[in-house]
């Protein structure tokens, strides 16, 4: 059949139709049938046919032409065998999207010819509008390109947007726009604004999202698609995000300990929140120690005359009770035993011994108060002490980064951004801080008194970790970038203030830089890691300093990550990427302070401005883009450590598990009356569940009745002596449930307490 449609600006005759042809009016026709089904679809978060199946061949979807300015939002589209340019078509002037539908509309009504400038209905304008965003909606759902981001993290939100997804929007983000109607929105939606993104987020909202970013404490979403979700859950104990879960890790690392591959370096600890006598007496023991190797390290700093007087008033004995404590802490280090390991309470003589020591040393080191020796003695004593202070840092590194004050840092077990967190050095200060706030569970550990100085001021390294989890590998990255972050004061023992020895950006935000502090010193406090390497080159480092910083970073997080393993959800397609806070000591060992697990990653400097979009930007590229090509970069994210979990896994996936059959013991065993004792041990341990059927209960309640008849009568003493007898030789019987009551929760200790109680000899 002849087309009666006018031929546009540009074309004429039969060739024009060869060339050119409008594919709105074929879509037009398509969407009056497709109108209810979209809508019918959209709830049932279900995909019908494609549209293009309904087409005629060789026929462009309208959907591609949206997205390359056709569209009610855009110009006109082209036809087969066109050839486009920047603008358009060769050769043809766009129209507007107004007259295409004016034309089409001519058409689908009897084939008149209509003017190209007449307008279009409004409610033909957004039915179409609606169908496009529709079409677009299901092709996001078909190809898993449904994101939702909580937060401010409009990097996420570019670069996912950048690869096609579309935005799935929390209930907080335009709130006021998504009370509106859709038919409101339509009226204002344009490409790119704000009504139209609220728009797609309506109907989207049916669907659920395939990329997740969210926070921590969220409860997790859409879990039956496997989103990719910027969580990893684990139990509480090994949660390195955590003040406690670190600990435990750094308890469970020497198990992974390899050496070049995975080693933590982290300052020792005690957990004081608790009620553990045990542990407070190993912290008290190890404050002794470290009061004691303080002692001979200030003798070894110091000159002899400089520590001597005629009227001195601490004797000679002081310094032989702290060499005999290092001596013993070197005979422990070299021949480790569980024996050791055991705390044993103090006898009264080594109470009163180690107060008078720590008194006498305490004046020592906060007042120089003198020693009572002569010159030569005073130089022997300095020998010995260089000497056994050697041998203990040979064989404990850690205690390099001690110094002569003693001083103990203080940190709430779950807070973060250096809430809580106090410094203190008298023994008696520290037990009673924690015993006052055992609700923050305190852990108390070694403050590094000897940092890494630049210009006299501390600081730490931001440095920032990726964990990907697969349906087979769990993988670590490191990123080759990283930040520093100064204090605003000169370092100084002297001084126990946080604007001195906390270099958290959200602690020093509130100080202002010292005054007569070093001008090359960043007035933002921050370094860029370029401006680090050259540093170390000026003080002379040696070469290859940063590549054995950086490789320090790596078995540090290598090790927490497999410490905690045992007690992580591995779920396919999570990741999380974590803030790693280090120190670097006087040899250039980085020491682990801490891990966040959401880092701060606004601008709040030019420093932070220039790395924080760049490590999302990357993380995006680790996790969307890698897993559908491996030859894609990773940007600065280096794969650092993979686990293959795969192997826990049985020929059908799931765990391996070890099944088995209860064994129960004297099945026949006739039912007696039993003593008061034994049934309060019965209803102690009333959690075992029975797993004996119906039809064996019965048959033992019939030969229970059949004993009871046979059984003589006896004294009420002789017969509660029998069941007691008879309940001790068989501890596996199992309880009548006329004798059993509700089942009574206690703890393991308690039980086992009571069960000792009640079934001991009289």
């Amino acid at each position: 059949s002849s087309m009666t449609q006018s031929a546009p600006a540009g074309f004429s005759g039969v060739g024009s139709r060869n060339r050119y042809y409008n594919p709105v009016s074929k879509i037009q026709s398509l969407i009056h049938n497709l109108d209810a089904e979209l809508v019918q679809l959209c709830k049932q978060c279900s995909v019908a046919k494609p549209l293009t199946n309904n087409m005629s061949s060789g026929q462009p979807s309208y959907a591609p032409n949206y997205a390359h300015g056709t569209g009610p939002l855009g110009s006109s589209g082209g036809g087969n065998g066109s050839r486009t340019t920047r603008g358009g078509f060769a050769g043809y002037r766009p129209e507007s999207i107004s007259n295409l539908l004016a034309r089409a509309r001519s058409v689908s009504m009897g084939g008149s010819r209509t003017s190209p400038g007449s307008p279009m209905a409004p409610d033909a304008q957004k039915r179409q509008m609606r169908n496009v965003y529709r079409t677009r909606v299901i092709d996001a759902y078909r190809n898993r390109r449904i994101f939702t981001v909580y937060g401010n993290y409009h990097t996420v939100r570019r670069a996912l947007m950048r690869r096609g997804w579309l935005e799935k929007l929390p209930a907080a983000r335009h709130a006021k726009l998504q009370s509106m109607s859709e038919e409101a929105l339509l009226e204002h939606a344009r490409r790119g604004n704000d009504y139209e993104a609220v728009v797609i987020s309506k109907m989207i909202n049916h669907f659920p999202a395939f990329f997740i970013w969210q926070g921590k404490g969220q409860r997790d979403l859409c879990a039956e698609v496997r989103p990719f979700r910027n969580r990893v859950r684990r139990s509480q104990f090994l949660d390195f995000t955590t003040k406690v879960g670190l600990v435990g890790c750094a308890e469970q690392e020497r198990w992974f300990r390899e050496d070049g591959v995975c080693g933590m370096s982290y300052p020792r600890f005690y957990r004081l929140g608790g009620n553990n006598l045990e542990e407070r007496m190993a912290f008290i023991e190890d404050y002794q120690q470290t009061q004691a190797r303080s002692l001979l390290l200030y003798v070894r700093e110091h000159k002899p005359v400089d520590m001597i007087s005629e009227n001195g008033n601490v004797t000679s004995t002081t310094l032989d009770f702290a060499l005999a404590k290092v001596k013993k802490m070197v005979r422990q280090a070299e021949h480790y035993s569980l024996d050791d390991a055991r705390i044993k309470p103090p006898t009264p003589a080594e109470i009163v011994e180690n107060q008078s020591f720590m008194v006498q040393s305490t004046d020592v080191l906060k007042s120089n108060v003198k020693f009572k020796v002569s010159e030569k003695v005073m130089a022997e004593y300095a020998r010995l002490a260089a000497l056994y202070l050697d041998q203990i840092e040979s064989l404990r590194p850690d205690y390099r980064w001690d110094g002569c004050r003693n001083l103990w840092i203080l940190k709430p077990g779950y807070q973060s951004r250096g809430i809580g967190i106090v410094i203190r050095s008298s023994l008696d200060d520290i037990l009673q801080w924690t015993s006052n706030n055992q609700n923050k569970k305190y852990i108390v550990q070694k403050y590094i008194e000897r940092p890494l100085l630049i210009y006299r001021t501390k600081f730490d390294i931001r440095q920032y970790m990726l964990l990907t989890i697969t349906d087979m590998k769990v993988t670590i990255w490191t990123y080759r970038d990283c930040y520093l972050r100064f204090s605003s004061q000169e370092f100084t023992m002297d001084d126990l203030r946080e604007s001195i020895h906390l270099t958290n950006n959200s602690v020093q935000k509130r100080y202002k830089n010292k005054i007569n502090r070093d001008s090359k010193l960043p007035k933002n406090n921050m370094w860029s890691l370029d401006h680090f390497k050259n540093h170390l080159h000026q003080v002379g480092a040696p070469d290859g300093t940063w590549a054995k910083i950086y490789n320090g970073f790596k078995q540090n997080l290598v090790a927490v990550v497999m410490a905690s393993l045992d007690e992580t959800e591995l779920v396919q397609n999570a990741f999380e990427l974590y803030g790693c806070d280090f120190m670097v000591d006087e040899y250039y060992n980085p020491i682990l302070i801490e891990i966040n697990s959401t880092p701060d990653l606004s601008p709040s400097t030019e420093i932070t401005a220039r790395i924080c979009p760049m490590v999302l930007k990357d993380c995006i590229r680790v996790v969307v883009d890698l897993p559908k090509n491996p030859t894609t970069p990773t940007g600065l994210f280096e794969r650092t450590f993979e686990v293959n979990y795969s192997i826990n896994k049985g020929a059908d996936g799931k765990p391996l598990e070890l099944n088995g059959k209860q064994m129960t013991l004297f099945e026949n065993l006739p039912k007696m009356r039993s003593s008061p004792r034994t049934r309060l041990l019965r209803k102690i341990l009333s959690n075992v569940k029975s797993t004996n059927s119906r039809k064996l209960e019965k048959t033992k309640e019939t030969l229970c009745k059949t004993a009871k008849t046979a059984v003589p009568k006896t004294s009420k003493k002789k017969k509660g002596l029998a069941d007691s007898k008879a309940s001790s030789s068989s501890p596996s019987a199992k309880p009548s449930s006329q004798n059993v009551g509700p089942k009574t929760i206690l703890n393991p200790t308690t039980r086992e307490n009571l069960a000792l109680q009640y079934t001991a000899p009289k």
